[in-house]
C-alpha cells in the first residue's frame, strides 16, 4: 500500500499533457527496433540457461527459450518474480531432470544477470561520468565482484566426485539438507571455466542490448538524454531487478526512471513517457509471445506445478527407501 501510495503521489506531480504530447510523437520505427533490442536481451538470458541446463538432463535449446520467454511474460503479470518459479516447473516437467537440478541451472543464469549489472555499474562508475549516487557504489560493486570470483574458485576447486553423499534422516529437515545438497552438487558439476565464460559474454550482450533499448526509446520520444544518462536510468532502474514489487515493476519504474532524469536536469514529464514507452515496448510483446508459444504454461502454471510436487513426493520417498535398504 506504501508503494501504491508513493506512485500515486508522484503521478499527480507530472504533466500528463506533455507526457502524452510525448508519446503521441514517438518515431515507432525507432521503437520497433528498440523492440528487437529487447529479444536479444531474452535471447541472452535463454541461452545462457540454456547452456547450464545441458549439464543437467535438458539438453534442448527450443524448450529452454520457451520457458525463458513464458517465464517474462509471467513476471509481467505477476509480482515476485513469480515466472521464474514456472520456468523450473515447466522445464522439470518436458524434461525429467531433477528439479535440484533445473533451479540450480536457473540460479546461475540468474547470477550471471547480476554479474553483469554489477560489472555495468562499476565500469560506468570508474569510465563514465556518472552521478556521485551512482560513483558512490563503484567501490562496493568491485568488492562483489571479487567476493564473487572467490565463490566460483572455490566451487570449481570443489569438483563434485570429491564430494561424499550424505544420507540425511526422513524427516522434513533431513529432505531439505539433502535437497540442498543436490542442488550444490548441481550448481559444482555445471560450472567449468568455459561455461563461466560463455555466461559471462552472454551476460555482457544482455546488458549493452539493454543499453540501446533504453536509448533508441528515448531517441525516438526526442527526449534529449545522452548515452550517459541511458546508462544511469538503466543502473537506477535495475537496482531492485532481482525482485519485482508490481507486476512488470509497473509505476515503479516511472517513478525511479523519472526522478533519476529530472536528477539529470530533464524535463520530468517526459521522462515518465520514456518509461512508459519502455515498458511498452518491453513487457507488451514479450507477453503476447509468451501467450503464443507457451499458453499452457502462461495460463495454467499453477495446476501444473500441483501436479509436479506428488512427483517429486514421490520421488523422495522411492529414494528414502533405497536409502534405508
Amino acid at each position: 500500500m506504501a508503494m501504491l501510495a508513493a506512485i500515486v503521489l508522484y503521478g499527480r506531480t507530472i504533466d500528463w499533457s506533455s507526457a502524452w504530447t510525448a508519446i503521441r510523437t514517438a518515431s515507432w520505427p525507432i521503437l520497433l527496433i528498440a523492440t528487437l533490442a529487447n529479444f536479444i536481451t531474452l535471447a541472452a538470458k535463454a541461452l545462457t540457461w540454456w547452456i547450464f541446463l545441458r549439464q543437467v538432463g535438458a539438453p534442448s535449446l527450443a524448450l529452454a527459450t520457451k520457458a525463458t520467454v513464458a517465464g517474462a511474460g509471467l513476471n509481467n503479470i505477476l509480482v515476485a518474480n513469480s515466472g521464474d518459479a514456472a520456468r523450473v516447473v515447466f522445464v522439470k516437467r518436458a524434461s525429467g531432470a531433477s528439479s535440484a537440478a533445473v533451479l540450480a541451472a536457473l540460479a546461475l543464469e540468474r547470477l550471471f544477470d547480476l554479474i553483469g549489472y554489477i560489472v555495468l555499474m562499476a565500469s560506468a562508475a570508474y569510465l563514465l561520468p556518472m552521478p556521485p549516487e551512482v560513483e558512490r557504489w563503484r567501490f562496493a560493486a568491485v568488492g562483489v565482484l571479487l567476493g564473487i570470483m572467490v565463490l566460483f574458485g572455490v566451487l570449481l576447486r570443489r569438483a563434485p566426485e570429491m564430494v561424499v553423499a550424505t544420507v540425511y534422516p526422513t524427516t522434513i529437515v533431513g529432505r531439505v539438507r539433502s535437497y540442498l545438497d543436490r542442488f550444490m552438487g548441481s550448481v559444482r558439476h555445471i560450472l567449468t571455466i568455459q561455461r563461466i565464460t560463455l555466461a559471462m559474454l552472454l551476460s555482457l550482450v544482455n546488458w549493452a542490448a539493454q543499453i540501446a533499448t533504453y536509448h533508441l526509446v528515448a531517441v525516438a520520444a526526442h527526449f534529449p538524454i545522452s548515452v550517459v544518462g541511458s546508462v544511469t536510468t538503466l543502473i537506477t532502474a535495475n537496482v531492485g531487478f532481482l525482485v519485482r514489487a508490481t507486476p512488470g515493476n509497473v509505476g515503479v519504474f516511472q517513478v525511479v526512471y523519472g526522478v533519476t532524469a529530472e536528477a539529470l536536469g530533464l524535463d520530468k514529464a517526459k521522462a515518465v513517457a520514456v518509461a512508459l514507452l519502455l515498458q511498452f515496448i518491453q513487457n507488451v510483446p514479450v507477453t503476447l509471445l509468451a501467450v503464443a508459444i507457451a499458453p499452457e504454461l502462461l495460463l495454467h502454471w499453477r495446476d501444473k506445478r500441483g501436479t509436479v510436487e506428488p512427483e517429486a513426493g514421490q520421488h523422495r520417498r522411492a529414494t528414502d527407501s533405497a536409502h534405508q535398504e
